[in-house]
């Protein structure tokens, strides 16, 4: 269906870029594929020189499996390369691009969500359901110490992973314990409705502490130390957002007609929206390197499904009096490895610092 109507854009290809803007939805197709990769990955490994062999063999086919399942990650690559092809020589054309430069954007957007997915698929150990988490917002390499009752571990690499109802913590796989693909074990998590968030430290613009309350009102936190201020402010931005959303569903409780007076004032889809205050530059979209760091996304997302494609705004938290990063061990560690990330920003107070106002919930779950 989706190749039949690319193929008549070799005539018209002026309807290209409204092809891949109408079909987004559709191609989220390869987002779910692409989550999926690592099982197939790990099939196929167990049996590609017998059950698999045998099969190629009397198919007569010349390549291996594994080189017809990476087909569809590839393709999603040159669809992108494609548009950005038209979209430069349009302009130089002096053609209207303001489809063609939403089109790009989709087609960087869905390569970065199939990227996320496959990281997420490949972690094991959690006993959750990762799709009921919501959508997958942020990850990134982190050093973390936790500190619960006084006393704050060692510093340690976490791959953490940021959904809408879930921060987990992982720890990335030796690949010298003979994995040769990357992989994640998981470690520890927060639950969203326990979240929260102390202050940004401008002495250490890549300390983040997010904190965990429990029902005994104990205190666990989780002192990060990011690569690049970019990361932490990404992080920052993300954290807030899901803190005030939040506080306005724990609002829109407690008083709805006051809140459904207030959502009424807002000027587009339930969602203040607010004028970009920030610079694009030095902020990054989600989380991989298909997304050209130096534009900034679409003001819209054409498909409710994925995460809204909203410039992040910067958040401005204020100064506390001392630095938790700064009693870290290894907080001096060298820059980790990382992906590529986006979001708002609202600021709430909780304490010390952010929270999302509801009550004290269970402890965050662990696995040592």
């Amino acid at each position: 269906y989706f190749l039949g109507e690319l193929e008549k854009c070799v005539g018209d290809p002026d309807s290209l870029a409204q092809l891949f803007i109408k079909h987004e939805r559709r191609l989220h197709m390869y987002v779910v594929y692409c989550q999926n990769k690592p099982k197939s990955e790990h099939i196929v490994s167990e049996y590609i020189e017998t059950y698999f062999e045998d099969l190629r063999q009397q198919l007569g086919h010349r390549l291996q499996l594994n080189d017809l399942l990476i087909k569809p990650v590839q393709r999603i690559m040159k669809y992108q390369l494609l548009l950005k092809d038209f979209l430069k020589y349009y302009r130089k054309a002096g053609r209207d691009v303001e489809e063609l430069q939403r089109a790009v954007e989709v087609m960087c957007f869905v390569p970065k969500r199939c990227n996320d997915m496959m990281n997420v698929g490949r972690l094991q150990g959690f006993e959750g359901k990762i799709t009921a988490q919501g959508k997958l917002l942020q990850q990134d390499t982190f050093s973390v110490s936790e500190q619960e009752s006084g006393l704050l571990s060692r510093a340690k690499e976490r791959r953490v992973f940021l959904f809408e109802q879930l921060v987990i913590f992982s720890e990335p796989i030796d690949k010298k314990k003979g994995f040769s693909l990357p992989g994640y074990t998981f470690k520890n998590s927060i639950k969203v409705s326990c979240l929260g968030m102390e202050e940004q430290f401008e002495e250490d613009p890549c300390c983040l502490v997010l904190t965990s309350r429990g029902t005994d009102g104990s205190v666990t936190r989780f002192i990060m130390q990011a690569s690049s201020p970019e990361i932490q402010q990404a992080w920052l931005n993300d954290v807030d957002q899901i803190l005030e959303t939040q506080r306005n569903f724990l609002n829109a409780l407690q008083s709805p007609i006051e809140y459904q007076r207030r959502e009424s004032k807002s000027n587009s889809l339930g969602r203040n929206m607010k004028s970009p205050s920030a610079s694009a530059s030095g902020l990054r979209p989600h989380s991989s390197a298909s997304m050209d760091r130096r534009q900034r996304p679409c003001l819209l997302s054409y498909n409710n499904s994925l995460p809204s494609l909203h410039p992040p705004q910067h958040c401005s938290a204020s100064k506390a009096v001392s630095n938790p990063c700064a009693a870290t061990p290894g907080a001096a560690h060298p820059p980790l490895s990382s992906h590529h990330q986006l979001s708002l920003c609202t600021e709430v107070r909780y304490a010390s610092g952010t929270s999302n106002g509801l009550p004290p919930c269970s402890q965050h779950s662990m696995q040592v």
